[in-house]
């Protein structure tokens, strides 16, 4: 079984091969309790996955980490130049990797396609963590896609962040969140990626489990498992008072799990 800190290691020996120590390290660095997480929820590290499929991983190394136990790993991630150190790697570990637009294939344009470039049943395992929050369109075609990719008997491995976490509703409460969203439209207003002004990193729409769950369901999914969990960035050095809100956060949680900070959902093509 990989531990935590194997995968930690693991995570920055990639960054180094990329000579990405900057910020971008810093994005596993703060994202890796939680990433480890997901795969022990979907027992990612004790079975053999077949032919995975994986949206928008960006530098969680996710699909580095779990190569060996696949049979081949296809990557779909926003065509950001940021991600473009990641290139070598994803070719040297026999990783095919496509840098697209899934605003461009699922929106509301009229050279949308909606559809993904994969034949009917090419793939085992659809992973998508943190990823779905960031699509500005109608995500119905897209999960529709996950299904008609998928084998027989195929799974899907989702997580999102939490709509409804009691974190969001305090947040909301004491009115800290609302002005920090507006500004952050503000401060990517001409950000280009690959010529055009788009910025992936926005949430515009986060979901509840009961949400998730109607999503996958009604688009012809088996609903295996759909709940939330608790789970944190890691500052290199939490405050004594943010460990102690953590603390009260989980312990609410726990007794009230609607109100995790994230949402998980394994679903299976039947």
């Amino acid at each position: 079984m990989l531990t935590e800190q194997e995968f930690a290691n693991q995570g920055l020996a990639l960054s180094r091969e990329a000579k990405v120590l900057d910020h971008l390290h810093n994005y596993f660095v703060s994202h890796c309790s939680r990433l480890y997480q997901t795969c022990r929820r979907f027992d990612l590290f004790d079975r053999e996955l077949g032919a995975v499929l994986e949206v928008g991983p960006f530098y969680g190394y996710t699909p580095f980490i779990l190569r060996p136990r696949t049979t081949s790993y296809y990557v779909l991630e926003g065509d950001d130049p940021a991600g473009y150190p990641l290139k070598p790697l994803y070719e040297k570990r026999q990783i095919k990797a496509d840098f697209v637009d899934l605003f461009e294939i699922f929106g509301p344009t009229h050279t949308a396609a909606h559809a993904l470039s994969f034949g009917d049943n090419s793939f085992d395992t659809a992973l998508c963590w943190e990823t779905m929050e960031h699509f500005n369109f109608n995500p119905v075609k897209f999960v529709r896609e996950l299904k008609r990719v998928l084998r027989p008997g195929g799974r899907a491995c989702i997580t999102v962040p939490n709509k409804v976490s009691l974190q969001n509703l305090i947040s909301f409460a004491l009115g800290r969140s609302e002005e920090h969203l507006v500004d952050s439209y503000f401060t990517f207003e001409d950000y280009v990626s690959q010529g055009k002004k788009a910025f992936y990193g926005f949430h515009w729409r986060e979901y509840s489990a009961p949400e998730l769950r109607r999503l996958f369901d009604r688009a012809g999914f088996e609903i295996l498992r759909c709940s939330t969990f608790v789970a944190f960035q890691n500052p290199s050095r939490p405050s004594f008072i943010r460990r102690l809100v953590r603390k009260a956060d989980t312990l609410a949680c726990t007794l009230l799990p609607r109100f995790g900070t994230h949402v998980y959902l394994e679903a299976r093509k039947q």
